[in-house]
């Protein structure tokens, strides 16, 4: 008696694994249709562990709503999901989602331990390692220090391809061309092609509270070098970072002959060094995100800049204000606003798209010392550096995500 239940429970065992083997596949195709890649899926009792990159849906919070919707459907028994969300391959953030009677109920955090034991031995699908991204960045500058007419501008275009190389890295190659200006300088080097961001990102750590990742080749604005970040996430809200680097100038040098501008490229060594410490704190109920950074910016003044930006889903919208060295001072307004659709499949080898966001920043001050001396400066090693793209923060993307799922947000 006793062997007959032994091997009833043990076809009963084989069975039920195979049935949740051919879910779990099931569930990853349905993914892979929506376009994620490097989907992990594990079905243990009432709860699916898995795990997306997303290159289809804008932001940090759309694709993850979208893969627990689906996730849902497939697996209709289940009552808990928990998903990692990676960039780069790397864990960024872990989203638990319970539905009960109807509603979910969403939390985010960066307990991602669990997920990843769970995941360990499941090898992951459609794989975005070599996949490339052609996106054309819009770049509009705006210069209204004129007495004789109302300002200079210059609009180019950025064609920029991004590509995943292997576990947190990311290659990036950009050209920065010229489409209409009218430049007062006839010097400026922004009447030439000019190199963009060129340089290869490797996140390096990204655990629940660390988080560090350097950078080399070119930055904007005609910076080359190499640039390291650590930063600490004390609370759920709360960060505060280290950022620096060493860098030099590449470009076109301001050479005159017989009275002409003749521009010639050249690259000098590195020879200035960075150094910014920065604590950020966003405050859920209103929405705001709080930075204030202090330390020596690119051409070796000191000082501190504090950013009041508030988040509404996609847009972000802030103010700043800085104090310089020998008492320069500067404000201005940033912003980021949705550019390309909510999704933007990539269904072959390359995708050629629109970015996901348009960012623009404006500072009043453009003249005097601060312009001489070029102070406040410093430079972006990522095309799409601002307060949009790539912001993991958990109360942030958990709002969001709870809002989609329970249909108060579209």
């Amino acid at each position: 008696m006793n062997l007959r239940a032994t091997i009833l429970g043990l076809v009963v065992t084989c069975c039920s694994s195979i049935g949740w083997a051919q879910a779990d596949d099931a569930a990853t195709n349905v993914l892979k249709d929506e376009g994620f890649e490097d989907i992990k899926i594990k079905l243990s009792e009432d709860t699916v562990f898995a795990s997306i990159e997303n290159h289809a849906y804008r932001g940090t919070f759309r694709g993850a709503a979208t893969a627990i919707r689906q996730m849902e459907r497939s697996f209709p028994d289940a009552t808990y999901f928990e998903l990692l969300l990676t960039e780069y391959k790397m864990p960024q953030i872990v989203v638990h989602a319970l539905k009960r009677e109807g509603i979910w109920d969403v939390r985010v955090d960066r307990e991602m331990r669990t997920v990843i034991v769970r995941l360990n031995n499941v090898l992951p699908q459609h794989n975005s390692t070599g996949k490339i991204d052609l996106t054309f960045y819009p770049l509009i500058s705006l210069d209204n220090h004129y007495l004789d007419h109302l300002f200079d501008y210059n609009i180019r275009i950025a064609p920029t391809i991004g590509m995943n190389l292997w576990k947190g890295a990311r290659l990036t190659l950009q050209a920065l061309i010229p489409i209409a200006h009218r430049l007062t300088d006839r010097t400026s080097e922004q009447r030439y092609v000019q190199f963009g961001v060129n340089d290869i990102e490797q996140q390096i750590v990204s655990t629940k509270h660390w988080n560090v990742s350097a950078a080399a080749g070119f930055f904007k604005y005609n910076r080359v070098g190499v640039q390291a970040k650590v930063e600490f996430h004390t609370t759920r809200n709360l960060d505060f970072s280290i950022d620096g680097g060493i860098t030099g100038y590449q470009g076109f040098a301001r050479v005159i002959k017989n009275r002409y501008f003749a521009p010639q490229y050249k690259v000098t060594k590195l020879d200035q060094w960075n150094l910014i410490a920065k604590a950020d704190y966003y405050e859920p109920h209103t929405k705001l995100e709080f930075e204030l950074q202090g330390g020596r910016w690119l051409f070796g003044d000191y000082g501190a800049r504090f950013d009041l930006t508030r988040h509404f889903g996609e847009y972000a919208i802030g103010l700043y204000g800085g104090i310089y060295t020998g008492k320069e001072k500067n404000v201005g307004f940033h912003f980021a606003i949705p550019l390309g659709g909510k999704r933007q499949k990539r269904n072959g080898f390359i995708r050629v798209r629109l970015p996901e966001y348009f960012n623009w920043e404006y500072y009043m001050e453009n003249s005097g010392d601060f312009a001489l001396k070029e102070m406040g400066q410093r430079y972006n090693y990522r095309p799409d550096d601002h307060h949009s793209a790539h912001y993991w923060e958990p109360a942030f993307v958990e709002e969001y995500i709870e809002r989609i799922l329970n249909g108060t947000f579209k």
